[in-house]
């Protein structure tokens, strides 16, 4: 495939900016069309992005499938349209990146996995941390090849998520499906059960909320697996944003910190005892679209893909059924 890729986007909301920017130097791309059902926001992307300026709008994401030629779309959608649209476009031949989560359900997540088998289109899911070099350090030092495979895991996120997502479409549970699990923590799930490469035997889950609020805004999550027991925890109402992790494995720690604006990796062997930094060891970093187009063109495989949705949709169902029961709900036998 020589030819420059054409692209287009459903919806045009704060993170296709995000989107637009990373196909910025991508020379042989073209987004040649844009839909979103506010045409405010499409006038606003292209304020911002002005490489869009060019390409056509539709209010109608249908139609704009129907009459254009394109080798892949982005749904940047709320959440309760993922499945719909994602659909949409691979029964029309169209290889598809979607946001987070990929679905809401189980069963949503079942029906984008097998159309994406039988159109024989790429499904790819924006899972940015799986195309960030730090991630990708920290995946090959809890492996094997590194310090052996984990035997514990943290994972904390806190956000001020609430007061972003207030008057917001996050915010209203017909469209969101959740709340800062099934949102931002959908991150946190992914990067476990990609280090871990799989399903864990069972979880446990408290989830809590706030007066006002329907959706969970906080949680405390164990999951087990064969060798390993993790841990989740997320904060969606805090005043400050952080990321910490930390994977303990039979030849030492890898702990990660995002805080405060900047981002740390450190390693300590069991044998040193001294943390250390990787210096020159840190893999390339690209982004979810910038894999997404070379999947397109058959020189990578996508960072995260249909059955890591439905992996994750899994997983956080499995943490509501827990909640609501009060007991651990098994995922492997």
């Amino acid at each position: 495939m020589s030819e420059r890729l054409r692209l287009a986007f459903i919806g045009c909301g704060w993170w296709a900016g995000t989107h637009a920017r990373a196909l910025s130097g991508e020379t042989d791309v073209e987004v040649i069309a844009l839909s979103d059902t506010n045409k405010d926001a499409i006038r606003r992307i292209k304020s911002v992005a002005p490489h869009l300026a060019g390409a056509r709008e539709y209010t109608d994401y249908v139609e704009m499938l129907e009459r254009e030629r394109l080798d892949g779309v982005l749904v940047l959608t709320p959440h309760a349209y993922h499945k719909e649209q994602t659909i949409a476009a691979l029964r029309r031949g169209v290889n598809v990146l979607v946001e987070k989560p990929m679905a809401t359900s189980v069963d949503e997540a079942r029906e984008i996995l097998r159309a994406a088998e039988s159109s024989g289109r790429i499904v790819a899911v924006a899972y940015q941390r799986r195309t960030d070099g730090l991630f990708n350090y920290i995946r090959g030092k809890a492996s094997p090849a590194g310090l052996g495979r984990p035997l514990y895991i943290e994972h904390q996120l806190s956000q001020d998520w609430t007061r972003l997502s207030s008057g917001a479409w996050r915010a209203d549970p017909a469209l969101a499906r959740g709340g800062f699990l099934m949102d931002s923590g959908s991150h946190i799930v992914d990067v476990l059960l990609w280090i871990m490469g799989g399903l864990p035997r069972e979880v446990y889950a408290v989830l809590s909320s706030k007066e006002g609020w329907g959706a969970e805004l906080r949680a405390s999550i164990t999951a087990r697996f064969d060798d390993c027991v993790a841990s989740i925890s997320l904060m969606g109402d805090a005043p400050l944003w952080s990321e910490r992790l930390r994977i303990y494995c039979p030849g030492g720690l890898i702990s990660y910190l995002d805080e405060l604006g900047s981002r740390s990796v450190w390693v300590m062997d069991s044998d040193a005892q001294s943390l250390r930094r990787p210096v020159g060891e840190l893999p390339p970093s690209s982004s979810p679209v910038q894999n997404f187009v070379r999947a397109i063109r058959g020189l990578e495989r996508p960072a995260a893909g249909a059955e890591d949705g439905l992996r994750v949709a899994l997983f956080k169902d499995a943490c509501y059924k827990s909640s609501a029961s009060g007991g651990p709900v098994k995922l492997l036998s």
